[in-house]
């Protein structure tokens, strides 16, 4: 099976800025060159914010980050690889027509942004599309999903300027009570948010997934949830395999989540990965598995690909 891929999240640019690493070609998780196996891909590439770094100073790393990405671009285009940096519906359709593969911007943990709210502004010029408000406990934007705190003053202006700007707000992360409060805004504004690397609560009671209800409400909003390939968030067992990446699919699509479900692999976010899986290379496993469960190839082009794209189509215009 030839497979496209559009991945919501990674934490490969995190690391190479980290590191002093090649996007190109590393050591990691993923790197250019793997992705380049793919006969089509767009990789979104999230900049954490480091809670172990002042707010400041991860503002500065994301724009280190930034440039850094802009080179290892120019790297991989003089090795045959062509990748452009894109923002929306239309430069996605512009690097199809020109053969090119495309990557998009994240941030993952609103905490960088301090109290300025201009400073999102800032990013969306630089091209980030999607804003994972928070990561772990509480910012000034609200909590996270090991707090009971929800939203913010700040935090609520942050989602609205964010869709004011064409930023897609991102729950993974968030508490119970964040998660329910971007939902209402989302649905009294008529826009849309995304979980982009939210497992199943039913399937695993883990307090970092996302339980049924949210799954509806941005299923219904026309978001979109990625399947995260981190093990403690996909099975309570001492062993994961991919089965356990196909149980959390299975469940979201008996939910009626055949639009909204996609991959939020969380590659070089995690310490380790499900049995069999070492780097993006691996992927068709999970595809695999899907077949052999008998899901049609154009359903498993819709989880790997089809769905994340027409997102960006609908939202990202």
């Amino acid at each position: 099976m030839n497979l496209r891929l559009f991945d919501l999240h990674c934490d490969t640019l995190y690391e190479c800025n980290k590191q002093n690493k090649s996007l190109v070609s590393n050591d990691l998780n993923l790197s250019l060159k793997r992705l380049s196996e793919y006969e089509r891909f767009c990789q979104v590439l999230a900049m954490w914010s480091d809670p172990k770094d002042s707010e400041d100073e991860n503002y500065r790393n994301f724009f280190m980050a930034r440039e850094l990405l802009v080179r290892q671009l120019s790297d991989a285009e003089k090795l045959g690889i062509s990748v452009r940096l894109c923002q929306d519906s239309h430069t996605l359709t512009e690097a199809d027509s020109s053969g090119s593969m495309a990557v998009m911007l994240a941030v993952e943990g609103g905490r960088l942004l301090s109290d300025d709210l201009s400073r999102l502004d800032c990013l969306y010029e630089a091209g980030v599309r999607f804003l994972t408000l928070v990561w772990n406990k509480t910012c000034k934007i609200g909590g996270a999903h090991d707090s009971d705190e929800g939203l913010t003053d700040f935090g609520r202006s942050v989602v609205l300027r964010c869709f004011e700007l064409g930023i897609i707000p991102d729950v993974s992360h968030a508490s119970v009570k964040m998660t329910n409060e971007v939902l209402e805004m989302c649905e009294a504004s008529g826009k849309v948010c995304v979980a982009t690397h939210s497992n199943s609560y039913a399937v695993c009671n883990h307090r970092r997934n996302l339980d049924d209800t949210s799954f509806r409400r941005i299923a219904k909003l026309g978001g979109i949830v990625g399947i995260s390939l981190a093990p403690m968030h996909l099975t309570n067992a001492d062993k994961c395999t991919v089965d356990d990446i196909a149980s959390h699919i299975e469940h979201y699509l008996s939910l009626g989540g055949e639009d909204t479900v996609c991959l939020g692999c969380d590659l070089d976010g995690v310490g380790h990965l499900p049995e069999g899986i070492e780097n993006v290379s691996d992927l068709y496993k999970i595809a695999d598995k899907l077949a052999q469960n008998n899901y049609n190839e154009i359903l498993i082009d819709k989880i790997f690909y089809a769905n994340a794209r027409n997102f960006i189509s609908l939202w990202l215009n």
